[in-house]
């Protein structure tokens, strides 16, 4: 059966994998605007995003940690 133009199209909109280092990122190696994401050893998963001339990071916590149980996000 053939693919409608839709399907199609959500098909091929696929996001790239996402890559974890293992060391955080130096302001000098990203771009403005630039996002990366690093879990260093003994640590959460940051999401790191450069603003201007500034390194800004969010942790991620996991769900156990946080006190919350996956039903109680919803």
């Amino acid at each position: 059966m053939p693919l409608t133009a839709e399907e199609r199209r959500l098909k091929n909109s696929t996001q790239s994998p996402i890559s974890i280092s293992e060391h955080p990122p130096s302001l000098s190696q990203m771009a403005d605007g630039e996002r990366r994401y690093a879990r260093l050893p003994g640590k959460h998963l940051r999401l790191y995003l450069r603003l201007g001339a500034k390194l800004y990071y969010s942790e991620f916590l996991p769900v156990e940690v946080s006190g919350s149980n996956w039903e109680d996000l919803t």
